[in-house]
């Protein structure tokens, strides 16, 4: 992009937009209430409320690098921003027209459609996320806003979920206001960041031909260390309650407090990671994978309070510590012509870990028990194998 400016409102205008990524489970809260409204549907329909949108999600993020050489980096983040914002809000509107006397039916396809379509949007905001970090900074100081960047996730994710449970006591679609804030996203964005041109006629026009997209084998097998993370990462997020139950050492509502704390703990890591980075530097993304292999062997065995909440907390800082890194790498290694490709790859693979992880949970479950806790024995060792992978694969670097 053609703008050198560092200031404060650049930083916060890319910085902000990844709130976004943390959107997609704020209407959680409130999937009980739907499901006495709409008592027609399953429980398998009413959730996937807070899934469908991993679809078109992934969907968006591939298809970012082609949309922006048409349109620019900076107006797809925009169509994106805007896209999710409209569709994120129109079920608070289908309140209006379930009480106005519309078809059950009718509102929940309505509902459902506006969840893909606002996966759409997320799609296209995340698969420029990452990238626009790396086209104004780079070094030790692109590492540390990649850190931060993680923690404004799980900054949208804390802070929309908690919102969208006070707003649930006014109604079931309530809870969808919080989308709201991509508007607020969308004006911090348009302001803090420069005008780019699209890519595409510049092609067409140019003497030579168009440098080829590739993607290497190097970001491959990052991408592959990302989805066997993000998974366990996931189960993890997943079964903290059923553990708890299941185990008699907690409830349902106490769970909270223990993924309160993970997401908090994600928050501080993401905040300190160009500092764990400038020190650890190649070995960061093993203790990342070292940590959440710890957290996953305490969840396996957890049989109190104190050490789910243990596991929750190893589980937090680990997040942040393997992912910046993960992202930071793939902007190095990527060739020039194809970081926006290389990166959308690599954050696809997350995407497509949250939606297959429920089903792997399922499988290792048939294979080593039935109990909430049995997959995590082995998903820690899988991550100890992992964490001594990236330690050979990245240790060495400076």
């Amino acid at each position: 992009m053609a703008s050198t400016s560092k200031g404060l409102m650049l930083k916060v205008g890319l910085l902000s937009i990844s709130i976004t990524m943390g959107t997609q489970m704020a209407i959680a809260p409130a999937l009980p209430e739907i499901m006495k409204s709409f008592p027609e549907k399953t429980t398998t329909q009413v959730e996937t409320l807070t899934t469908v949108q991993s679809i078109t999600a992934l969907v968006f993020v591939l298809l970012c690098p082609l949309v922006a050489s048409y349109l620019s980096k900076k107006r797809t983040v925009m169509l994106g921003l805007l896209v999710a914002g409209i569709s994120g809000i129109v079920p608070l509107l289908c309140g209006a027209l379930s009480a106005a006397g519309m078809d059950n039916i009718l509102v929940f396809r309505i509902v459902w459609l506006s969840r893909l379509v606002y996966g759409g949007g997320v799609g296209l905001v995340c698969g420029l996320a990452v990238s626009m970090i790396g086209d104004f900074f780079e070094g030790d100081e692109r590492a540390m806003l990649l850190g931060v960047r993680t923690s404004m996730e799980t900054l949208g994710q804390v802070a929309t979920t908690a919102l969208a449970g006070v707003l649930l006591g006014l109604g079931w679609q309530w809870p969808f206001a919080v989308y709201a804030i991509l508007f607020v996203l969308l004006v911090l964005f348009t302001i803090g960041v420069p005008a780019d041109e699209p890519t595409a006629g510049k092609k067409a026009a140019s003497d030579g031909p168009a440098e080829p997209q590739i993607v290497p084998a190097t970001v491959l097998v990052l991408c592959a260390l990302n989805f066997l993370f993000m998974t366990c990462y996931s189960g993890i997020n997943v079964r903290i309650p059923s553990i708890m139950t299941e185990g008699g050492f907690g409830t349902s509502s106490q769970s909270s407090v223990v993924i309160s704390a993970l997401a908090i703990c994600g928050l501080v890591s993401g905040l300190i990671f160009g500092k764990v980075f400038g020190v650890l530097r190649g070995k960061t993304p093993a203790l990342g994978a070292g940590l959440l292999a710890l957290g996953c062997f305490l969840a396996g065995v957890a049989n109190s309070m104190p050490m789910i909440f243990a596991a929750g907390i190893s589980c937090g800082f680990a997040y942040p510590l393997f992912i910046s890194y993960m992202m930071n790498h793939v902007t190095d290694i990527a060739p020039k012509s194809s970081v926006m490709l290389c990166t959308s790859v690599a954050i696809s693979s997350g995407f497509l870990a949250g939606f297959f992880s429920p089903y792997i949970l399922s499988w290792v479950g048939r294979v080593v028990g039935e109990a909430a806790a049995a997959p995590f024995i082995p998903f820690a060792c899988l991550m100890a194998g992992i964490a001594v992978l990236c330690f050979f694969l990245y240790g060495g670097e400076k």
